[in-house]
């Protein structure tokens, strides 16, 4: 018994938090999805689920009223943020006015959540990239609880998030004010863990980190603060996965929030390619200290960024600008061989054998530079190559 096409489903979760009966799970899949499964005994075929279902029922989106280039005013905010810290700022200003915020943090080394944040104490539990699919757990039972007792709430999520906090929500509450992200993308948490498990001991693991000052690195840090291991696109299954997109949930290749059109009352992420028309000032620099994309949707969006306007600093730019690097503001991450085989061999042979042989060409590469990394002398020899330095 199934509500949507498993192919199509988000792993949202509005069905799960909805099911009056408790009786629907997110189970892994054969393709290594986590998808809705229904316990039938348990089930009272009441319908709710299929009723308030995102894919089979999409919401309302939106159009783009204006775009913004953005960076937090306060420098530790910024350089503490994945891009230039506006959603710091927007999270902040909800909870220093007695509201909470609602977003994606560790509540594990290597577990990520979406989780409620109601004192200014916990706000940089929401900062940071999390290049991993966030299990959405309670949260919407959550912020219906907070917009029934009159509280303000910032919600920021992926688009399918944001769309399954609607579903389940059944409206557009005053109180609520959405974010959704620009995505790529995700990884099942499975995926990820399976992969820790095979390169480190993930006991040893007291911190996990996908992006920092260092640029595009995921880093595994121990309890005494050291790094344990250094993943990046280049020696990194998982890493170079992500980047390249062929780890992805098997629904992202088809996601239909990847659009211009966005289901949230504002969009944030990195705004790639500022400059190139255009001028900013000093454009490169300002994106290496992150610099955000801010598209703004509804009323509700401007007036939150309106309140926000003394910790941040804003530039007006134009959306066909923010769209044209931002390719998934136009279309999903293609579909591509390796995606299609990490989902076949995933279910036949498991999710590491999936994850080190659906892109056998990224396979030997990254052995091959680790085994070079190893040499200290094909090393030096190596870098003295032109051609090689880079790939190394």
């Amino acid at each position: 018994m199934t509500i949507c096409p498993e192919e199509r489903c988000t792993g949202c979760g509005a069905c799960q938090s909805a099911c009056p009966a408790d009786c629907i799970t997110l189970a892994l899949n054969r393709a290594g999805d986590r998808v809705a499964v229904i316990d039938e005994s348990r089930c009272t075929r009441c319908g709710k689920c299929s009723r308030i279902c995102p894919v089979l029922h999409p919401p309302v989106l939106h159009e783009s009223r204006t775009a913004l280039a953005a960076y937090a005013v306060e420098a530790q905010v910024r350089q503490s943020s994945a891009s230039g810290g506006a959603a710091a700022v927007l999270a902040r200003q909800v909870v220093e006015s007695g509201g909470c915020a609602y977003g994606a943090a560790f509540t594990a080394p290597t577990t990520v959540k979406l989780v409620r944040v109601d004192a200014p104490a916990q706000l940089s539990r929401l900062q940071g990239s999390k290049y991993v699919h966030a299990a959405t757990g309670s949260a919407y039972r959550k912020v219906q609880s907070d917009l029934k007792a009159g509280r303000q709430v910032l919600f920021t999520g992926t688009p399918c998030q944001v769309a399954g906090l609607y579903a389940y929500l059944g409206s557009d509450p005053p109180g609520l004010t959405t974010c959704d992200l620009v995505c790529h993308g995700v990884p099942e948490a499975d995926t990820l863990n399976t992969y820790l498990q095979t390169e480190l001991n993930p006991a040893a693991i007291a911190r996990l980190t996908f992006r920092d000052g260092d640029g595009w690195v995921m880093k595994a840090y121990d309890r005494d603060g050291g790094v344990l291991r250094r993943m990046d696109l280049k020696n990194s299954l998982y890493y170079n996965g992500f980047m390249e997109g062929y780890l992805y949930r098997s629904g992202c290749y088809t996601c239909p929030y990847a659009t211009e059109k966005r289901v949230a009352d504002l969009t944030l992420g990195d705004f790639w390619g500022i400059g190139e028309e255009t001028p900013y000032p000093n454009a490169a620099a300002e994106l290496k200290k992150g610099l955000s994309l801010i598209l703004v949707h509804t009323d509700k969006g401007q007036a939150l960024l309106n309140a926000c306007a003394p910790a941040l600093v804003t530039t007006v730019r134009t959306p066909a600008e923010a769209v044209k690097k931002n390719h998934q503001l136009r279309h999903p991450t293609p579909d591509s061989p390796a995606a299609r085989r990490f989902h076949n061999l995933y279910g036949k042979k498991g999710a590491a054998y999936a994850i080190a042989h659906c892109n056998e060409k990224k396979r030997r590469t990254l052995r091959l530079r680790r085994a070079i990394r190893h040499c200290p002398p094909l090393l030096a020899l190596c870098r003295k190559i032109p051609k090689l330095r880079d790939k190394l």
